[in-house]
């Protein structure tokens, strides 16, 4: 056993949550149990080739038909 009484097999409270980003201490135990710790930022470069293009066209046909509506009420 370690000098802070802890199983060895248990990582440190410390470590786990080294990360700068917003966690709730409320829903905590609920991200720890259902996605397996804090939430992490998303890097779309380590993403396969298929699904960075399926996103890149959605995103764009998204804003493609925000900037049409609003050009259309506009025009109206």
């Amino acid at each position: 056993m370690s000098a802070n009484n802890i199983h060895e097999t248990q990582p440190e409270k410390g470590e786990l949550y080294h990360n700068d980003n917003f966690v709730d201490e409320n829903l905590r135990s609920i991200q720890n149990i259902e996605a397996g710790g804090p939430m992490k930022k998303i890097d779309l470069n380590t993403m396969p080739r298929p699904l960075r293009v399926f996103g890149y066209v959605f995103f764009s046909i998204l804003a493609l038909m925000g900037a049409a509506t609003v050009i259309i009420s506009f025009f109206r």
